[in-house]
Order: structure tokens, then C-alpha cells, then sequence
């Protein structure tokens, strides 16, 4: 997946979204278990503190007396649980737990007033601390009892912990699973959307004329936008090729007339003017033989066109233009060997190159259709005549370049060739045959 993609967009802001959405939750999780777990802590200390005020009584000397309380930890040295009391003007009294030691502690100016805190034990442990005064003694003689009850805040810190630790890892399982959610969501929403990528994809490279489908809402408007495009651009394209190859043929009438002029001139003994005349004739002509072959070129259609009853068809035909020599014509092709060319296409590329060969031909000419080992199809044809220079070779194909002014032709059968060729994404290549002379090759690979 590209991260300039849609998709990459998507579930990237799906991360970002789930992510902080999940964090949120986890903080406001953790604090409020913190703080349910830190009440029920001082809700139990609460209970103790209840115990030990309902436990406490006066020596005669009026010092602090507490009975037992029920919970054992008390009586366990640095347990984790503590209580101490103490009566203004008097000796405090501490829990065993808490051994010889205190809690220093900020206690209640008031009568019951509770009062939460978290104080350091001198053992140096975190306690979370509940304190209450009582008062006691007549109205002559009162005095305030300060009770404090504490535990050790470590086991709400490992609770916490716990349970932090736990949700993270749900969280994260959680986090995966809403991502693989998303990436899904994305991908089944986009879906049309490659679905419309392919249809285009199709009618670029031929096999279709039109985006057809069933779309969504949203895709609909598009597909038919582009629709009407190929439509408009049908229509504009047919129109122009009818245009131009009725200018085309309209102007082969003059330039018929212009030759036939030209050929009194020469009779007349005006053989310099007549030459100009037919230079001129020659170079329009290339031109309007060229613009004809682009006019019916057609658009490429993926598709499979068996070469040899084409090739057979053009054998036929080029056997019967004039010729001093006869020629031996062989031809090597499979019967399930196919081309991308459109039937009328081939038949351009055949001719062209088969009538080329006739005219260098000495007495053989060569046409094979065959398969590479790599799967690249090939169509060759060659002929046993001089051939052409490498330096030479360079300007066949060029428009209306003819390498022997003198023999029969416009110099635009190899151009033309080489345009079919690269319309329909095939490689042309010229070289030298084994039988001596030219060999024209057309290489492409089927598509897949």
C-alpha cells in the first residue's frame, strides 16, 4: 500500500483516530480505578477506625486503653496496618505493627471530622492514612482523642499497576483488531473505485468501449462522466479520420492531373520543369499515403488475430505483382499462431514488408511467424537480395527516404510498418538475413 494512497490515508487517520480514542479511554480507566480501589481502601479504613474508637477506654489515670481489634495484621510488626491513639495530655498509644514507632500525621482540630492523607511511615514505606478526634470528658473537663488508622498505599499502587497492565494489553488486542476492522473498511469501501481503475484500465488498452458495471451511488456520476468522454472522443476520432481521409483521396485527383501534366511537358521537351513537377508530385504524395495508413490504423484491441490465413491471403496477392524473375515464396507459420493486430492491421504490416522484399528480392522470400523461448512472438520477413548497409539501414523507415531512387515505390512501406508496430506497442528491428539480405522483424510480447 502506497502512503500517498487513499487507503494509506484512510487507515492512517483510522490509526491516529482508534489510537487516541483508546489512550483516552485507558487514562480515564486507570484514574478512575485508581480512585474506586483508594476508596475502597478508606471505606475498610473507615471500619477500622469505627473498631478502635469502639475499643478505647480510660485507666484510672485517665491514659488511652484500646482493646484488641479484630483484624491480626495489628498485632503483626510492620504488617502494613496500623492504628495509634492519643489523648491530649496523655501518652500516645501505637498498634504492635507499628513496633516502636509513630504516624506522623496532621490531625483533626474538630470532633469528628474526617481527614484522608498519605503520610511516609519512619520505615520509610507510603501509607494512606484515615484520622478522627473524639471528644470525651464532661463539659468541665473535655478533651479530644486523636484516632488514625493507615495501610500501606503499595497495594493500591500494585492493584493499579494490575489492572493498568491488563487493560494495555487488551487495549492493544483491541487497538489490532479495530485497525484490521479499518483496513478492511477501507478496502471493501475503495473497492468500486479499483473496480472503475480496471474498467479504465480496459478500455485504454482495448478490450472494452465503455466503463460498464454496476457502481455505487457515488462511483455512478463518475462512470458516466467518463462515458460521455469516450463517446465525445469516439465520435471526434471517427470524424477526423473521415475527414482526413477524404482530404486525402480528394487531392490524389489533382495531383493525378498534375502528373498527367507533367508527362505532356516531357513530350514537349520540357524534361527540367516536368522533373520538378514530379518531385513535387512525389513529396505530396508521401504525405497523403502516409496520413491514409495513420487514418486506418485502428485503435489496439487486446485480442488474438491467427496470422496465417492473413498471411496467406497477402502471400496471394504479392505473388501476383509484376516481376522479371519469379521468386520462391516460403512461408513458416503455425496455424494457432495469433498476433495483437486487428485482422485489416496485419494485413498493412504483411503487405508492406512483403512487397518490400519482392522488389530486392534476387529469388527468395522468407516469411515466418514463431515463438521465442521467453514467450516473445516474432514475425520475420526476409529476402535473399544485397541487403543494406548498417549505416544505410538507420534511414529506412524515414518518411518517403528511399535508398535507390530508381526502383518502383514511395519509400513509406517500412515507415508504415514501423508506426503499426509502435502503435500496437510492438518492437520493429531491422537486420541482416541469413539468406543474405534484409531481414524486418516485429517482436511483442502477449499480453498476459
Amino acid at each position: 500500500m502506497r502512503l500517498n494512497s487513499l487507503a494509506a490515508r484512510l487507515v492512517l487517520l483510522a490509526c491516529l483516530s482508534i489510537g487516541v480514542a483508546l489512550g483516552t479511554i485507558s487514562f480515564v480507566l486507570s484514574a478512575q480505578f485508581s480512585r474506586y480501589f483508594e476508596d475502597r481502601v478508606y471505606g475498610e479504613l473507615g471500619a477500622h477506625l469505627d473498631q478502635l474508637t469502639a475499643n478505647i477506654s480510660f485507666d484510672p489515670a485517665g491514659d488511652l486503653v484500646v482493646a484488641p481489634l479484630l483484624d491480626p495484621r495489628f498485632e503483626a510488626p510492620f504488617s502494613g496496618l496500623y492504628w495509634q491513639a492519643r489523648r491530649d495530655g496523655h501518652p500516645q498509644v501505637v498498634s504492635r505493627s507499628l513496633w516502636t514507632g509513630s504516624l506522623n500525621v496532621s490531625e483533626a482540630t474538630e470532633a469528628g471530622v474526617l481527614v484522608r492523607q498519605a503520610i511516609v511511615s519512619a520505615m520509610g514505606e507510603p501509607l494512606l492514612a484515615l484520622s478522627r478526634a473524639v471528644r470525651v470528658g464532661d463539659d468541665t473537663d473535655p478533651s479530644l482523642v486523636h484516632l488514625t488508622v493507615a495501610i500501606d498505599q503499595s497495594e493500591v499502587q500494585r492493584a493499579a499497576q494490575g489492572f493498568q497492565t491488563t487493560m494495555l494489553g487488551w487495549m492493544s488486542i483491541i487497538f489490532v483488531g479495530l485497525i484490521l476492522a479499518a483496513w478492511v473498511q477501507v478496502k471493501l469501501g475503495l473497492a468500486p473505485l479499483e473496480t472503475l481503475r480496471k474498467k479504465v484500465e480496459q478500455v485504454r488498452g482495448g478490450e472494452a468501449k465503455r466503463l460498464n458495471g454496476d457502481f455505487p451511488t457515488e462511483v455512478l456520476p463518475l462512470a458516466n462522466e467518463v462515458n460521455e468522454l469516450l463517446d465525445l472522443h469516439e465520435v471526434t476520432v471517427t470524424q477526423a479520420r473521415e475527414r482526413a481521409s477524404d482530404l486525402a483521396h480528394g487531392l490524389k485527383t489533382p495531383l493525378t492531373i498534375i502528373n498527367t501534366i507533367a508527362r505532356d511537358l516531357r513530350k514537349k521537351g520540357q524534361g527540367k520543369v516536368a522533373e520538378e513537377i514530379d518531385s513535387q508530385i512525389a513529396s505530396m504524395s508521401h504525405f497523403i499515403e502516409r496520413e491514409l495508413a495513420r487514418v486506418r490504423v485502428r485503435t489496439p484491441v487486446v485480442a488474438a488475430t491467427p496470422a496465417l490465413p492473413v498471411a496467406e491471403r497477402m502471400l496471394d496477392a504479392i505473388k501476383r505483382f509484376p516481376r522479371e524473375k519469379p521468386l520462391e515464396w516460403q512461408l513458416r507459420m503455425a496455424e494457432d499462431f495469433t498476433t495483437p493486430f486487428d485482422a485489416h492491421d496485419l494485413s498493412e504490416l504483411l503487405g508492406n514488408q512483403l512487397d518490400n522484399a519482392r522488389k530486392w528480392a534476387k529469388s527468395l522470400v522468407r516469411l515466418r511467424g514463431e515463438v521465442l523461448a521467453d514467450g516473445t512472438h516474432v514475425i520475420t520477413v526476409e529476402d535473399d537480395g544485397a541487403g543494406v548497409d548498417k549505416k544505410q539501414r538507420a534511414k529506412l523507415g524515414q518518411r518517403g527516404r528511399r535508398l535507390d531512387p530508381s526502383a518502383q515505390g514511395s519509400g513509406l512501406g517500412l515507415a508504415i510498418c514501423a508506426d503499426l508496430a509502435a502503435h500496437y506497442g510492438a518492437e520493429f528491428i531491422l537486420g541482416d538475413s541469413e539468406l543474405g539480405g534484409l531481414k524486418v522483424s516485429v517482436r511483442w510480447q502477449p499480453a498476459s
